[in-house]
């Protein structure tokens, strides 16, 4: 029997693969595909398992709650060469501010950090896998993102590799809005 099924040929269905992916972020991007991303976590969930009985010797687990942990995107910095303003680096800054933060130029200053002008400086994060054709097989919407860290790379005289900016994302939840058949089904997951 062969690695992926009974017969490799082209009717076969092919695994999903890492390399072929793009991520939105909905204000980053100008609500288009951020080119300059490089990694990109998924989503991931941790069900806590430390509710626990015991009765006659014996201890017996339940699950509790879900916590849906925070993503990491990986996005090289490019320079800004035009109006649309392409650098990461001061678009990130614009969306913390957005987020309510205000550098402390004054003793005025009283906006702070809120939930609901964090998601809506960072937009709509939505990731994408593809297949082989450039189709959506697999995309997961977070809801209710914000900007949790902006990591600004080190620079290095001995390294000609390219800048890059870690961005820290958090979410209540996601959605997996397209299913592995590509098919849409949000009433299954959501």
């Amino acid at each position: 029997m062969a690695f992926w099924g009974t017969t490799l040929d082209s009717s076969s269905t092919e695994p999903k693969r890492k390399f072929r992916w793009q991520v939105q972020i909905g204000t980053l991007g100008n609500d288009s595909v951020v080119w300059y991303a490089k990694t990109v976590d998924k989503p991931k969930m941790t069900i806590s398992a430390d509710a626990q009985h015991k009765y006659l010797g014996h201890t017996f687990k339940f699950p509790g709650s879900v916590t849906w942990e925070d993503i990491s995107v990986t996005l090289v910095d490019p320079a800004e060469t035009n109006t649309n303003g392409q650098d990461a680096a001061r678009r990130l800054l614009e969306i913390v501010q957005g987020s309510g933060y205000n550098f402390p130029k004054t003793a005025d200053m009283k906006q702070t950090l809120n939930k609901p002008d964090a998601t809506s400086a960072l937009g709509p994060v939505v990731i994408r896998q593809l297949n082989a054709d450039g189709a959506t097989i697999e995309e997961w919407t977070l809801i209710n993102p914000f900007v949790k860290s902006v990591e600004f790379d080190q620079l290095d005289y001995s390294s000609d590799e390219l800048s890059e900016i870690t961005l820290g994302i958090v979410y209540d939840w996601a959605d997996l809005t397209k299913t592995a058949d590509g098919s849409s089904d949000p009433q299954i997951f959501g």
